[in-house]
């Protein structure tokens, strides 16, 4: 994969992170049941299997992505723990716990910075 395509990945991973939101909104709303194992897992979405696979490879050395690794790791702790209440049908708490300056926002959130960070430096 070449740099340019590299930052398409990331481009991609970033508006993939986001909609993350929306899915734990829906599934709480439409009251499903969700896959725990894999939504904790950092490896499985899209992101997680470029860091484990092109973006260690390519970018394994920089800082930057060694600190996007470790808050995406973080971001499936915490969105597995919101998914973990959808599944214990308190489907309040789970709205709550999605809103505004929660965990899953901050988590969420750093996860986005990490990317923005890692792409600046990819670039530089």
């Amino acid at each position: 994969m070449d740099k340019h395509g590299s930052e398409l990945t990331l481009d991609k991973a970033l508006s993939a992170h986001a909609e993350w939101k929306a899915r734990l909104r829906a599934a709480a709303q439409a009251k499903e049941t969700l896959d725990l194992d894999t939504i904790r897992r950092d490896d499985c979405c899209d992101l997680g299997r470029w860091l484990y696979a092109d973006g260690q490879r390519l970018y394994g050395t920089k800082p930057e992505f060694v600190h996007l690794v470790d808050k995406h790791k973080e971001f499936h702790l915490v969105t597995g723990m919101v998914a973990g209440i959808i599944n214990g049908k308190d489907f309040e708490t789970s709205k709550s716990m999605i809103e505004g300056s929660s965990q899953f926002a901050s988590a969420s959130m750093d996860v986005g910075m990490a990317i923005l960070k890692l792409k600046k430096a990819v670039k530089a």
